[in-house]
């Protein structure tokens, strides 16, 4: 019983072992691969801060150009409009002058080269209008410039908080899975620490075992061995007497 008992106890406790061994190995392998999870993990948070620090910048530095812009625009219309209606106005009044002059002229006394306002009114007229055509061109070119423009930095501010809102999330989210990780980390820390207790004591009851049961289990062995020599002998003793042959 005594042997049987040492064999069985021995036995369990080498399975015991081996398989404490492989959970050792597999903790140690999870703990080296959630320290490298953290560890990226962290390296991504930080490098995921200043591209939303630096996409708000370049944002506020747009923004502050496209006021500018607008606001040389506003200016743009502004004088141009005044110029437009200066010379509207101007071109009013010349015209006004050269009929007055027309319908007015008094025959000379002697005959002399008659008076032709169109000539000289048509050429500055002429001019006046031209500066007006200049000036509504000149505004619808801005017009056309500032919509562009403004599209543009609306499209630069959609894209912007796009990235923002998109980088934000993905902080939280890896901040959440770095911390998760940092949990199983500790967890598993934990159950490395109390597989090894485990191991040290299955090692101290294996020598204990060795040390109560090699005698036993050893002297067993021959006591067998020699038991059986002692049936062969027997057998063998007891087929002489029965006149048997061993050629």
């Amino acid at each position: 019983k005594k042997n049987d008992w040492c064999k069985d106890e021995i036995q369990q406790n080498e399975m015991t072992t081996a398989k404490t061994t492989d959970r050792h190995a597999d903790l140690t392998a999870k703990i080296a691969e959630l320290e490298q999870t953290i560890k990226t993990l962290g390296e991504e948070i930080d490098a995921g801060n200043p591209q939303i620090t630096q996409n708000e910048l370049n944002l506020q530095t747009a923004t502050e150009d496209r006021q500018k812009e607008n606001h040389e625009f506003q200016k743009t219309i502004a004088d141009q409009t005044m110029t437009v209606e200066v010379l509207k106005k101007a071109l009013d009044r010349l015209a006004t002058f050269y009929d007055f002059l027309q319908k007015h002229q008094q025959t000379p006394p002697v005959p002399q080269k008659e008076y032709k306002p169109s000539v000289g009114a048509g050429g500055v007229m002429e001019m006046i209008e031209k500066l007006i055509h200049d000036s509504q061109d000149l505004m619808a070119d801005s017009k056309k410039s500032e919509s562009n423009a403004q599209a543009g930095y609306e499209q630069l501010v959609a894209d912007t908080n796009g990235s923002v809102e998109a980088l934000q999330k993905e902080i939280v989210a890896k901040s959440a899975a770095k911390s998760g990780a940092l949990k199983d980390e500790l967890s598993a820390e934990s159950s490395l620490v109390d597989t090894n207790k485990e191991l040290e004591g299955l090692g101290k009851y294996n020598a204990d075992l060795h040390k109560e049961c090699d005698y036993l289990l050893k002297n067993f062995d021959l006591r067998q061995k020699g038991r059986g020599e002692e049936m062969e002998a027997i057998q063998q003793a007891k087929q002489i007497l029965s006149g048997a042959s061993f050629d």
